[in-house]
This record gives C-alpha cells, structure tokens and sequence, in this order.
C-alpha cells in the first residue's frame, strides 16, 4: 500500500489556517498531517482539538533549524504562517 501524502501547514491557529486545517482534517484519510505553530496560550487553546487529527509541532517560523527539522518527509507545505503588526511594524526584518 501506498503512503499517504504528507502536508505540512504553518499558521494553523490564524484566522485561515484553522478553516484549512479543518478542511485538511475531513481529508485525513487520504493525507498524514502535521501542524508547525507558535507555542502560545492562544494556538494551544485553538489547535487542542485537532491533537488526534493531526500531529502538532511547536516552533518558530523564523528560526531556521525549526523550519528545516519540520520540513524532513513532507510532500506539500500549506504555508500561512506570518508575523503580523505590530511586531510586524517593529521588526520589518523579521
């Protein structure tokens, strides 16, 4: 039997990201998923119930050793991850 495909998806505890990852979820028999997010009060509150769905990973999206370990035998990347303002406005490198 064929392995299922793996996706990776970033930002899962926005706005968009918890639509796709519910959308994602209704398709897990034909996809192995696993969640990249910021370990926060807020995306620990949003993603609890996705922890039998999916696997979740904690971590940062601008930490490259995070990003890179993360990325190890996935076939597609969902990527909504992003730093929003006003840390956005403050640290424009980021």
């Amino acid at each position: 039997m064929k392995p299922k495909p793996h996706i990776l998806l970033t930002g899962a505890s926005g706005t968009v990201g918890q639509e796709v990852l519910k959308q994602l979820c209704r398709l897990r028999e034909s996809y192995q998923i696993t969640v990249f997010d910021i370990k926060s009060a807020s995306s620990l509150k949003v993603l609890s119930p996705f922890r039998d769905k999916a696997e979740i990973v904690y971590g940062d999206i601008s930490v490259f050793e995070d990003i890179k370990k993360v990325c190890i035998n996935k076939d597609f990347v969902i990527h909504l991850a992003a730093i929003i303002p006003p840390l956005a406005d403050e640290n424009p490198g980021l």
